[in-house]
């Protein structure tokens, strides 16, 4: 807890180590928090893509169905035997259609997730980094505070013989 009249943020006098502990404490703290909003944010995700995931799905069946029209609508577009070529080359037509809505509706979603996947990386990279120079500048804060302890101890010593 801060002491009264001191700015948060400053150093206590005379206890670094414990201004150092307090530090990683927070640290470890706001890692923790923001290891759960992430959990978090990939479950929203992933329930967000599943019901996009079954809304176009859907959608795709509704056209087909119009498509292939009223006597094909309950019957799968593979196994369809229809009179004359033309019906299963249309039928052929429309399958290569959904693969390769589907092969592109996979490949967005893939290339989407990658471009998360890398600013993900880019703001853990930034912050490790801030983190790590914060924690530098309190050991040399640490450092510079004990070279200083070190030589008030020997004229300390001196004044009281």
């Amino acid at each position: 807890e801060p002491e009264p009249g001191r700015e948060p943020g400053q150093p206590a006098a005379g206890r670094p180590e414990e201004d150092y502990a307090r530090k990683c404490e927070e640290v470890l703290q706001l890692q923790e928090q923001r290891a759960q909003q992430e959990e978090l944010l990939e479950h929203l995700a992933a329930e967000i893509q599943e019901e996009l995931n079954e809304r176009w799905m859907k959608r795709r069946r509704e056209e087909l169905e119009l498509a292939a029209g009223p006597g094909l609508a309950d019957t799968d577009c593979d196994t369809t035997e229809l009179s004359g070529g033309e019906g299963e080359l249309h039928l052929e037509h429309e399958r290569v259609k959904t693969q390769l809505s589907t092969s592109l509706y996979i490949g967005l979603k893939l290339s989407t997730d990658l471009e998360a996947v890398k600013t993900d990386l880019d703001c853990t990279q930034r912050a490790w980094e801030d983190k790590e120079r914060e924690l530098q500048r309190l050991l040399e804060t640490l450092g510079t505070l004990d070279v200083a302890e070190a030589a008030a101890e020997p004229r300390g010593a001196g004044a009281a013989q």
